[in-house]
């Protein structure tokens, strides 16, 4: 039998519910409905048949842990997840069992979203994804310093869209081993997170989505190496933006693609003023804005990147490197 969705409180707790929903307070022998429960400190309350009216679905004023099943509190296709615990005081999540082997639009939208003292995340284990399914999950949670594993192979647009966006404590990104991409699926995902220092070895595709990497790190200044970029296959902006402000990287990953796509790599390095190596970069016409300002910034670079004669001059009126470097 499945264990029930339960919120136990650390301190005294006040709970509403900007919805429908059912409350026991003796393991699930007698139910209520939720107008207005008060929660002693260590004690806990099961919940069931959810049913949300708006955004925000839990009011909880008091510091709280959560665990059961997912599942025992509202039906797949549900949007009784989305911004559910949106700046509550959570802190340990990670008992918490997100059930689900198939994700559906916006499943998990927002649902930690600026809560500042979650401590521990829950396990992501499913592998069938959905738009959105994960986009903001953990916005603005500052004190999460590690990722859950992500293991989903195929990914869907925008599915893990700004997730950890704003989470200064993470340290670590997860391996990231999805070999089928999707429009935006990682964009903005780990932006502003300024103590993360290892990103995922590889990035394994080769062939890219719409706007897939864009914004990945941006902001990430104590990042020091960059996954491996395998692609040959580029698709329009799907690099553009994704380390700008990296300042501890020192080194540029390989870009062997040789035919490029519009804005790909725009901005793409801008501001990692540590950078001294850049990549060999291989195709020999450029697109529309495609290297636009892709090293500008980057004021410790020695030495323009290697390319052919023909592309780079179509580079420079894209204001490709720093002014220095053009001879």
């Amino acid at each position: 039998m499945k264990q029930q969705f339960t919120i136990h409180a650390i301190t005294d707790c006040t709970i509403k519910y900007g919805g429908y929903i059912e409350y026991s307070t003796d393991y699930g022998k007698t139910w209520c409905i939720l107008d207005k429960l008060f929660l002693p400190a260590n004690n806990e309350a099961q919940f069931r048949n959810a049913e949300s009216k708006s955004d925000g679905r839990f009011v909880i004023k008091g510091y709280f842990n959560v665990y059961g099943h997912i599942s025992t509190l509202a039906p797949s296709g549900t949007k009784t997840f989305r911004w559910m615990f949106y700046k509550k005081n959570v802190v340990d999540a990670s008992k918490l069992i997100l059930d689900y082997d198939e994700l559906w639009l916006r499943a998990y939208y927002s649902m930690f979203s600026c809560c500042t003292s979650l401590k521990t995340a829950p396990e992501l284990p499913a592998t069938k994804l959905a738009e959105g399914c994960y986009e903001d999950m953990f916005f603005g949670c500052t004190k999460l310093s590690t990722a859950p594993k992500l293991p989903a192979a195929t990914l869907a647009n925008g599915c893990y869209l700004c997730m950890f966006k704003g989470c200064i404590s993470l340290e670590s990104a997860p391996e990231l081993p999805a070999a089928t991409l999707a429009y935006g699926c990682y964009a903005g995902m780990f932006y502003g997170c300024t103590r993360l220092t290892t990103a995922p070895s590889i990035l394994p595709a080769t062939e890219l989505a719409d706007g897939c990497y864009e914004s990945m790190f941006w902001g990430c200044s104590s990042l020091r190496k960059a996954p491996e970029l395998p692609a040959t296959a580029l698709a329009d902006g799907c690099y553009q933006y994704m380390f700008v402000g990296c300042r501890s990287l020192t080194k540029a990953p390989e870009l062997p693609a040789t035919t490029l796509a519009l804005f790909c790599y725009r901005e793409m390095f801008y501001d990692c003023e540590n950078l001294t190596t850049a990549p060999v970069l291989l195709a020999a016409k450029t697109k529309y804005n495609s290297y636009y300002e892709m090293f500008i910034g980057c004021k410790s670079l020695k030495k323009r990147p290697v390319m052919p004669k023909k592309a780079y001059l179509e580079a420079l009126a894209m204001n490709f490197i720093p002014s220095e470097l053009v001879k």
